[in-house]
């Protein structure tokens, strides 16, 4: 399903730390054509590997974001 990406904000951990080997995750809003939204947890890196930023036409198949 394509969407287009309203809002990326870096995930708050307070006080806790990750666990060991586990990734910095971002919050990312999506919106699909209709206007429905919806939250995902998605890695900062890959955000930034794909080059995925607010504004961004994504897909996503098989929890996994596509830059379009």
């Amino acid at each position: 399903m394509e969407y287009r990406v309203l809002r990326i904000d870096e995930q708050l951990y307070g006080c806790e730390e990750l666990e060991e080997g586990q990734p910095v995750c971002c919050a990312v809003l999506l919106e699909d054509a209709d206007g429905g939204r919806r939250v995902i947890a998605y890695p900062d890196k890959e955000l930034t590997a794909l080059d995925i930023q607010e504004g961004d036409r994504v897909a996503l198949t098989d929890h996994k974001l596509h830059k379009l």
